[in-house]
């Protein structure tokens, strides 16, 4: 278990693992989906009891949690019966997260928008594992004074005694 919580989606090449690389999406997912029920909750649609908060966050998180497992399955089936890796997998897979979408917001016109969205997202994001540049790139924190675990304020004992 230890294992599977420590994976990345990126461990293993395209096509096997599909299962650890469908929890490493979901579980990623539904965070994102925790934090979104818990905004929509608190701030927006202040349902009335523990039955609609908890429909709050069925709401929120079923759907995104099974969008991320969508991807990455038929992402690696893809590739599996392909036998590429390629963009076009990737494509393939944000199709069915969009299939998904669309059928949560009950829109086809929103599906498709979602299908043009993901489907650039997923094509630039295989582009930048392949190329080697970061898609989102790490941010640099800067230091400042209230960090002060980080400065030595040795030399300044001896002046202010």
């Amino acid at each position: 278990m230890q294992a599977l919580m420590n994976y990345k989606y990126y461990d293993s090449p395209e096509g096997q693992d599909c299962f650890q690389k469908m929890f490493y999406m979901s579980k990623h997912a539904a965070y994102f989906g925790l934090g979104i029920a818990a905004t929509d909750v608190l701030l927006i649609s202040h349902p009335k009891g523990y039955v609609q908060t908890a429909g709050r966050f069925v709401h929120y998180m079923g759907p995104l949690t099974a969008m991320a497992a969508a991807f990455a399955a038929t992402t690696c089936i893809a590739t599996s019966l392909r036998g590429k890796d390629d963009r076009l997998n990737y494509v393939i897979g944000a199709a069915s997260s969009a299939a998904i979408f669309g059928t949560w917001k009950n829109s086809l016109s929103g599906g498709l928008h979602a299908f043009l969205l993901f489907g650039v997202v997923a094509y630039m994001k295989k582009k930048s594992v392949e190329e080697g540049w970061e898609f989102f790139p790490t941010v640099k924190k800067q230091k400042n004074f209230l960090n002060s675990l980080e400065y030595d304020f040795s030399s300044l004992k001896d002046k202010f005694k």
